[in-house]
């Protein structure tokens, strides 16, 4: 479960780190660590914790870039506290 808790902190901090002013590019690299994390904590819980793996696995949805959302920058910003608030929970729960 370590693995767990730094994925779920990392893309908690690349989300955070979003709300600056950033190039289209970072956006695009969010969109790709955030969608990667959250299939991959959602999966792993999948079995353990469906409380936690379910929101995750609709953030990964939201944030994937295969068919990206278009929503205005305010939206964008609420997403990003909400999911980086789930991604901090997750970690939290998986401590040893």
């Amino acid at each position: 479960m370590v693995v767990l808790r730094m994925v779920a902190v990392a893309a908690a901090v690349v989300l955070l780190v979003a709300l600056g002013s950033w190039p289209y590019g970072y956006y695009l690299f969010l969109r790709v660590v955030v969608f990667a994390a959250g299939l991959y904590c959602g999966i792993q819980l999948w079995h353990k914790d469906r409380s936690i793996a379910v929101p995750l696995l609709i953030c990964a949805a939201i944030f994937n870039p295969l068919i990206p959302a278009h929503l205005n920058r305010g939206m964008w910003e609420v997403l990003n506290v909400l999911g980086a608030g789930l991604f901090g929970f997750t970690a939290y729960r998986q401590r040893t």
